[in-house]
């Protein structure tokens, strides 16, 4: 799990360092992370709330403080394991896979709501974690809450023109990865159980994680059904 007291800069600046001596120079520097940030505040009106809207390990390890929590869905975007992880959960030689939002299709996950005090603080937390390698680009998106509310939240959809973006990787090599990937950070496949495990207890059904849960099990040896047809389920998650 990770844990607030690991997003401070200090430990964020190492982190950073440490990459760019193993030769990964688009780890963001610290300024750089402040100017996205602030771009991203320019949507947002001091003095109010603001949300987050969480589809992966943000569900289930949000180490933020927040006022309200509620499941929720977005539609235009749909999880997909798009981007190389070489440290946290993989190595070079072997990487793992992260998720994060692509166009098309609905997504189904968890809105956190900050409250005025916290917003400035609590985004610049989520910055350090989010905005290391600038994979990802910030968006602000109209979520759904599961009491009918409609919320403006931010979150952080896929910069395609990433050099660690792998969006047209076939299924059976995501499945591969994930299946055997290993980090200083645990094992990809960890990742990906608890994504599903978390997202069961909510309510929430995403076929695609249900299909690369059953991948993944066949690949280790493991005696896992999918929930349905390994297309189908492809086909789904992008809204086909």
């Amino acid at each position: 799990m990770l844990k607030r007291e690991e997003l401070t800069a200090e430990r964020i600046e190492q982190i950073v360092q440490d990459a760019r001596n193993a030769g990964y120079d688009f780890f963001l520097t610290a300024e750089e992370r402040a100017a996205s940030l602030e771009q991203a505040l320019a949507r947002y009106a001091p003095g109010e709330e603001a949300w987050v809207f969480a589809y992966g390990s943000l569900m289930w390890n949000p180490a933020l403080e927040y006022a309200e929590a509620s499941a929720c869905q977005v539609q235009g975007w749909h999880r997909s394991f798009c981007f190389w992880t070489p440290l946290g959960r993989g190595t070079p030689e072997l990487p793992g896979l992260m998720l994060a939002l692509e166009r098309g299709g609905a997504c189904e996950g968890m809105a956190y709501r900050l409250a005025p005090h916290q917003v400035r603080s609590e985004l610049a937390i989520l910055w350090n974690r989010e905005m290391l390698a600038g994979f990802y680009r910030p968006e602000w998106v109209p979520a759904t809450l599961r009491d009918g509310r409609t919320v403006t939240a931010v979150t952080f959809e896929v910069d395609s023109a990433h050099c660690q973006y792998c969006g047209d990787l076939p299924i059976e090599k995501q499945a591969h990865h994930i299946a055997f990937a290993e980090g200083r950070r645990g094992a990809c496949r960890d990742y990906l159980a608890n994504t599903a495990v978390h997202a069961r207890a909510l309510g929430i059904h995403d076929p695609y994680i249900e299909d690369m849960v059953a991948r993944v099990a066949h690949l280790r040896g493991e005696d896992v059904a999918p929930s349905m047809p390994p297309a189908a389920a492809t086909a789904a998650a992008v809204g086909n």
